[in-house]
């Protein structure tokens, strides 16, 4: 018999396995559930069966079994939802924060124990237990949305961006988060636009709802005139652009036109480093910050004026203007409300006059009301649905069948989750019939693996196929088994005398490094057999990340003597 993914200690610790003898019970549950689901597959014949999207409450059944609070917290940016919601956590016995980002769980992880409330750290890359001196795990977490332990009863969880809910890629996460937690309160924080559709949700599961309604905590003023040249800039200004390479053009740009120092923050960049750079602006190291939308959510920044270099932004498929929610989320930025300072006041500005007119129309817009709830079924469902297929079937052919059956059914709250990104996943298993080396429900687990194909480099496409061979063979593999790592660029110190240009490129492949290693802990905490000694893959991380850093340096460094031989 094939072996399952497996769990790690730290999450048998956290998900409250009273002893080792339940600890077994459950796993000899799953693998004999396993062997079941393995014959249903090889015996049963398919059928004219689908997926029942009627009522995906009802996917839920011990949810349903309760009666829960809904508190939805809605309000703008800096307006103090999201901190009343997380007092509420911190004064429970037990509870989960459920954020957007792997950064947002990190801050309020070392948050919570800083201020001595004991909290796991749980995303898709790692799990960091709080354990007390006699070995007990706290039963309060910060996590990822994806990552919400949905079979845990619990006290309190807090769900934040909740207008995410609507997200065609990412939306059902929230959608099983607020239909399947099992909370006895559950804080949800976000925009005026989700009100409508948490009161639909909140009708459909029976749940009590309350609607706490916030104002910003400071003024927000948009400015009369367009900035027109970045000498214009002053020490607080965060300009927002939306491509990397503008991101990092934009720095040298303004370093070589100004006396500024300059940090910068987008989505390629890890966590950790966008932590750092954050710090950095904060606490005066850095003048000026340029950044992406990447500074939407979470990031607590001292930005004083939030400066549009554009406000048109690629969607993966075109470029289109910013919206009237995403223009809002971004300068809200400015002028933080912070409880050493309180109040202060922020500005919003652009570069160029029809960017500032469409800042200004957009921020005089309401927020268009969310409709429908993004939806993904569960595991369980897609075990059932599975099970009518033959032998030997692809996941992508069974998706392939799901979408065409789901094509036309029509849904007042509800709409089925983009199916892209899993399909461009299930084509790698077509490669070498891996699927048919590769248990169903592990093709299934992997359509969900964080990997952007169609944004991705050979590189990281070539080593994600590698990968999954692995699980396919069942073999055992580091790290540096599979020789992607750029252990040159790793070992040496950044070249001081290279171009910005030279440095940029650098910067890429560390960049691509990183991500195949957050892939590769991704794996290992579902696979942890196959995926081993994740002690050094994590030690790469730390290695990459300070490289990443040190070539930020660098590129400043290559910007002042550029500016010097002028």
């Amino acid at each position: 018999m094939l072996p399952m993914a497996g769990v790690p200690d730290e999450i048998l610790q956290i998900y409250n396995f009273r002893n080792h003898e339940e600890t077994l019970d459950s796993i000899m549950a799953k693998l004999l559930y396993k062997e079941y689901i393995e014959q249903n597959l090889y015996t049963i014949q398919p059928q004219n069966s689908s997926v029942d999207l009627s009522s995906p409450a009802s996917w839920f059944p011990e949810a349903r079994k309760m009666k829960r609070k809904l508190v939805l917290h809605v309000g703008p940016t800096n307006s103090g939802k999201t901190y009343n919601s997380l007092q509420e956590l911190a004064k429970s016995k037990s509870g989960y924060y459920a954020g957007p980002l792997r950064l947002l769980a990190r801050e309020i992880y070392e948050r919570f124990n800083q201020q001595g409330i004991r909290c796991n750290l749980i995303t898709g890359e790692e799990v960091v237990p709080s354990i007390d001196e006699v070995g007990k795990v706290s039963d309060i977490s910060s996590g990822t949305i994806e990552m919400i332990p949905l079979h845990k009863p619990m006290d309190t969880c807090v769900i934040d961006e909740i207008q995410m809910i609507a997200d065609d890629r990412r939306g059902s996460a929230w959608t099983g988060a607020v239909l399947g937690v099992q909370a006895k309160v559950i804080h949800m924080c976000g925009e005026q636009s989700a009100v409508p559709l948490i009161k639909k949700l909140a009708n459909i599961t029976g749940d009590e709802l309350e609607i706490k309604t916030y104002e910003r905590l400071g003024k927000l003023t948009v400015a009369q005139k367009e900035l027109h040249s970045l000498k214009k800039l002053a020490k607080g200004d965060c300009v927002i652009a939306f491509s990397k390479r503008k991101i990092l053009e934009l720095k040298c740009e303004i370093e070589k036109m100004t006396k500024f120092r300059v940090g910068v923050i987008y989505g390629a960049l890890p966590p950790e480093i966008r932590s750092k750079e954050a710090n950095g602006f904060n606490s005066g190291q850095y003048d000026i910050l340029v950044a992406s939308d990447a500074v939407g959510m979470g990031l607590n920044l001292k930005i004083k004026r939030v400066v549009f270099f554009t406000t048109t932004k690629f969607n993966g498929s075109e470029t289109v203007p910013l919206t009237a929610s995403a223009t809002k989320q971004i300068a809200g930025r400015a002028g933080r409300f912070s409880a050493g300072k309180g109040q202060s006041e922020g500005f919003v500005t652009a570069l160029k006059a029809k960017d500032l007119r469409h800042v200004r129309k957009m921020m005089a817009e309401p927020n268009q009301d969310l409709v429908k709830a993004c939806i993904w079924p569960t595991n369980k469902i897609w075990m059932l649905y599975m099970s009518k297929f033959p032998q030997g079937t692809s996941f992508y052919e069974i998706l392939s069948q799901f979408a065409h059956e789901t094509a036309d059914v029509k849904m007042s709250d509800f709409f089925v989750t983009e199916l892209d990104e899993r399909f461009d996943i299930l084509k790698l298993f077509l490669k070498k019939d891996l699927f048919k080396k590769t248990m169903i429900e592990d093709q299934l687990t992997l359509s969900l693996a964080p990997i952007n194909i169609r944004m991705a480099s050979k590189l990281i496409v070539d080593t994600a196929f590698d990968f999954f061979e692995t699980i396919s063979k069942c073999e055992t593999k580091t790290i540096f088994d599979f020789h992607f790592l750029h252990t040159k660029l790793l070992e040496q110190e950044p070249r001081k005398s290279t171009t910005a240009e030279e440095t940029v490129e650098r910067l890429r492949l560390l960049e691509e490094n990183h991500k195949l290693v957050l892939i590769f802990l991704w794996l290992s905490q579902r696979w942890p057999t196959l995926f081993v000694d994740k002690e050094s893959a994590t030690d790469v991380k730390t290695l990459i990340e300070k490289r990443i850093s040190e070539e930020l340096i660098n590129l400043r460094q290559t910007m002042k003597k550029t500016r010097r031989r002028r």
